[in-house]
């Protein structure tokens, strides 16, 4: 069901970006990758509010949503109290969402069944482009975002020292739209080291950056492409032991932007625009929110055309990669 769901939304993009070219090109109010459905006449890349009032979404339970994880059950109490605050400052009730991967997650705001979300890295250009996802903030310190960078590990005795040493090897990548655990890896691996994958080296998906690292972990895989920041989180939790007494980065990109949070594109304005107070003024000291992600102390502002471009880059690079296999 997965490959299915997975499937449908690549090949939904891929419709999509021919439509907005082509929309572009009449000089419409589409632009870039946008969906048919959406319209961007002020070039933010991003879909417009509907301009009729009535396609307006003001539901009386806002449905929010983090991205995929090995146990959604851990982080719904990680954002009980946000959700508390969020209730509070929209004057709405608010539901957890359980996803379970990517692609449904981004089909559940596209057809109006989740509000408010959380969207990996990798797949916040998708969720723009196809799930009418508008981004309003990620987390950060008083400096900016903190970000995280893409890193392929490996266990001590798997013969990979360096990055040519995984050829012929099992690496495992996340899913199809993954940034750090698949597009990310696959364009640098063959940029940096002319590396194509299924022929330098063999592509096993895992479907979680968890999987990924408990994978490679557990000898399942030779290397993985994950997110350091997971990782790190699998370490602090005491999911699998520090990678030093087991196995070893042996790459580690330059570094992403984190998950972006935001709300479909239907809401109301008005309740957008107090959504994203919620997230701008709440408060992380003593929360949940701080335990998890430490290194972070609240939520900042996010620029989608500024903060996103060396994503939308990576995503060039893996497209190139798919011309040369002819995908």
């Amino acid at each position: 069901m997965k490959k299915i769901l997975t499937a449908f939304i690549v090949a939904g993009i891929c419709v999509s970006f021919a439509s907005a070219l082509g929309s572009q090109e009449k000089g419409g109010d589409k632009y870039g990758e946008l969906d048919s459905m959406y319209v961007d006449k002020n070039g933010d890349m991003i879909a417009d509010t509907p301009e009729d009032p009535s396609q307006w979404e003001d539901p009386d339970t806002l449905i929010f949503a983090y991205a995929p994880v090995e146990d959604p059950a851990v982080y719904e109490e990680v954002f009980v109290d946000f959700q508390k605050y969020l209730s509070q400052k929209t004057g709405k009730k608010v539901k957890w969402f359980a996803v379970t991967n990517y692609a449904t997650q981004i089909e559940a705001m596209r057809a109006g069944r989740l509000h408010v979300s959380g969207f990996a890295a990798g797949t916040v250009q998708d969720a723009v482009n196809t799930g009418g996802f508008v981004p309003l903030a990620v987390m950060g310190t008083a400096n900016g975002f903190v970000g995280y960078r893409m890193a392929i590990v490996t266990y001590n005795g798997s013969g990979i020292n360096k990055i040519g040493d995984l050829k012929g090897k099992n690496v495992a990548f996340v899913s199809e739209s993954s940034n750090s655990g698949y597009s990310a890896p696959r364009a640098i691996l063959y940029q940096n080291f002319k590396l194509l994958p299924n022929k330098d080296y063999l592509v096993s998906f895992s479907g979680k950056h968890d999987n990924s690292i408990t994978g490679v972990y557990n000898h399942d895989y030779d290397a993985g492409a994950i997110a350091d920041t997971v990782m790190q989180r699998m370490i602090a939790g005491k999911r699998v032991p520090d990678i030093k007494t087991w196995g070893k980065v042996v790459y580690q990109s330059e570094i992403f932007p984190p998950t972006a949070w935001g709300v479909s594109y239907r809401l109301k304005p008005s309740l957008r625009d107090a959504v994203r107070d919620a997230f701008l003024s709440y408060n992380w000291e003593g929360s949940k929110l701080k335990e998890t992600w430490p290194e972070d102390d609240r939520f900042i502002a996010v620029d989608y055309v500024k903060d996103f471009k060396i994503l939308r880059d990576i995503r060039e690079g893996s497209q190139k990669v798919a011309e040369l296999l002819g995908e």
